[in-house]
């Protein structure tokens, strides 16, 4: 072979491996990582859905049937809670992006607040409306075990407790009063005087 056939072979041979290369990399960066990430969703779904229908087999005796209606209840609960978590997320962004202008408002516009209010309180109406459907899932004999499960849940957490002027405490080991009026906490410029 003479130097001429060399050459072109070698030129070829790189630019199959740079394409090569280039097509392995755009295969790892955009083929296989939303594959892995929908595998594991789905993975998760699924095992997400049989701890469910073990909670209500064991906890509310649910049969096969009322399990399939909850599951799909719950499912078509989650799509439109998103949807009204979504739209919230863009008005506390307007409201937000109003901050970041030169010259912000003094004060949150009232069509904001307004459209802002209505969205929670739509949030809050399908949080009731689901328990609502929950409750006409269940059997007649199957309400007082949903009446002890949910009153469990809501009724069992610890209330936030407050210190005797309404605040909550602070961090562990601070003491909650806060440091006596006249001293400075640790780091800290002391606080300016009562001016009663």
């Amino acid at each position: 072979m003479d130097v001429y056939k060399q050459k072109r072979y070698l030129i070829i041979t790189i630019v199959l491996l740079v394409l090569l290369n280039l097509a392995s990399l755009f295969l790892l960066w955009y083929g296989h990582p939303s594959r892995h990430l929908e595998n594991l969703q789905t993975e998760y779904n699924e095992q997400d859905n049989e701890r469910i229908k073990q909670l209500l087999k064991e906890v509310l005796s649910f049969d096969e049937n009322q399990i399939e209606e909850y599951l799909m209840m719950r499912y078509n609960q989650k799509q439109k809670v998103l949807v009204v978590q979504n739209d919230i997320q863009q008005i506390k962004k307007q409201m937000f992006d109003a901050v970041l202008k030169d010259n912000p408002p003094e004060m949150l516009s009232d069509s904001l607040l307004t459209l802002s209010k209505k969205k929670m309180g739509e949030l809050e109406q399908l949080t009731y409306d689901y328990f609502l459907s929950l409750r006409k899932l269940c059997k007649p004999e199957q309400i007082d075990k949903l009446k002890i499960l949910m009153g469990d849940y809501f009724h069992n957490a610890p209330p936030m407790k407050m210190n005797d002027d309404g605040r909550p405490p602070g961090p562990p080991g601070e003491n909650p009063d806060g440091p006596p009026p006249g001293e400075m906490r640790e780091g800290n410029p002391p606080p300016p005087p009562n001016r009663n």
